[in-house]
């Protein structure tokens, strides 16, 4: 499988040269690359120290770099050099990474997690093997950089200069709460929609659990996802798009209940259904009704709940209620015994 190094860009390639070639040279572009042509690799940059170990025939290399001069600079100067030992090089600015505190806080850094998202995905749907180099950039550039690759299964690659070696941070499943995002999906969808003023989202979070606080950022009076937020957000989306199909299965009942449901509760139906394909939403997000009864999926005061229970790790669902039109709690009093449900049929999205 071919392969695609996503590295992040700093400014170490110009601070090394100017030692050795002084400083305009330094800051140009053909100086930078007869620079990189005449140093050892481990010594050019530290981009270059890490790729010098991880790198082989027929890489792609996707350069990311700050929204600067020294930024683009030094990563043309890396692409061009790259390029003449006939690898397929892409250098992409990443918008609002610069020298601004505030810009680089809460712009530049979603900025760059969405970007390197954004590209995990194309060069995985083009069925190339992805790999992170985390070396260069800021620091806080090098901790997004290595938590995308945490959550999206990417393999981290980092050298610091005090070490002789790389070090790998193979993808490595994370403890992270995705049940909070998906027991308040509504909300992420609609501050991720755009800008909110930080008065509408303190509305929409009274009642909310505390730990949403922790995944939002405020800029100049309005809210958005942090870039720890952004990160987790995306990675929740990629879990639910690649749940399987096929692993929940529906008695006579709620298949009667669903098709019977108006449009409006049918699409909240499917989508209560589809996460409930997911062992890890629906054993965080269920409680027990009585120990020979079934699972309530979701917990809280959800508007649609699923009474099932799992056999061979799969969800076979006995019943689909509503407290709308009370028929939540009827099943809740009368009691959901999984004996009385046959016929189960795997259901698919429609």
């Amino acid at each position: 499988m071919t392969r695609t190094i996503i590295s992040t860009v700093g400014t170490s390639l110009i601070k090394n040269a100017a030692q050795k070639i002084g400083a305009d040279k330094a800051r140009n572009k053909v100086g930078l690359i007869r620079y990189l042509q005449d140093e050892p690799q481990e010594k050019a940059s530290a981009e270059t120290n890490a790729l010098s170990r991880v790198v082989q025939q027929d890489d792609r290399l996707v350069f990311l770099h700050s929204h600067t001069v020294d930024g683009l600079i030094c990563a043309q100067a890396l692409c061009a050099y790259y390029q003449k030992a006939s690898h397929e090089c892409e250098a992409i600015e990443i918008q609002n990474l610069t020298y601004t505190e505030t810009s680089f806080k809460m712009r530049g850094l979603r900025s760059l997690v969405a970007e390197m998202i954004n590209n995990i995905n194309k060069e995985r749907a083009l069925k190339r093997e992805v790999l992170i180099n985390a070396t260069g950039g800021f620091k806080a550039e090098i901790a997004y950089a290595t938590l995308v690759g945490l959550l999206f299964d990417v393999p981290v690659y980092y050298i610091h200069e005090a070490f002789t070696d790389i070090i790998e941070m193979p993808p490595t499943p994370i403890s992270w709460d995705m049940n909070l995002l998906a027991d308040h999906e509504e909300f992420f969808v609609w501050i991720n929609k755009d800008l909110q003023k930080a008065s509408m989202v303190e509305k929409r979070l009274a009642g909310l659990p505390e730990k949403i606080r922790l995944l939002l950022c405020e800029e100049d009076g309005f809210c958005m996802l942090s870039p720890a937020g952004e990160v987790m957000w995306r990675a929740y989306g990629k879990h639910l798009a690649e749940l399987p199909e096929g692993t929940v299965f529906l008695s006579a009942a709620a298949r009667r209940t669903l098709a019977q449901a108006p449009t409006s509760t049918q699409e909240v139906m499917r989508a209560t259904l589809h996460k409930l394909a997911s062992p890890t939403l629906r054993r965080g997000g269920s409680c027990q009704t009585s120990p020979s009864g079934c699972m309530i999926y979701p917990r809280g005061n959800r508007p649609i709940r699923v009474f099932y229970y799992e056999l061979d790790d799969k969800a076979r669902v006995c019943e689909l209620a509503s407290h709308i039109d009370g028929s939540y709690e009827r099943l809740l009093k009368k009691g959901v015994k999984r004996s009385n449900y046959k016929n189960f049929e795997p259901y698919y999205d429609a």
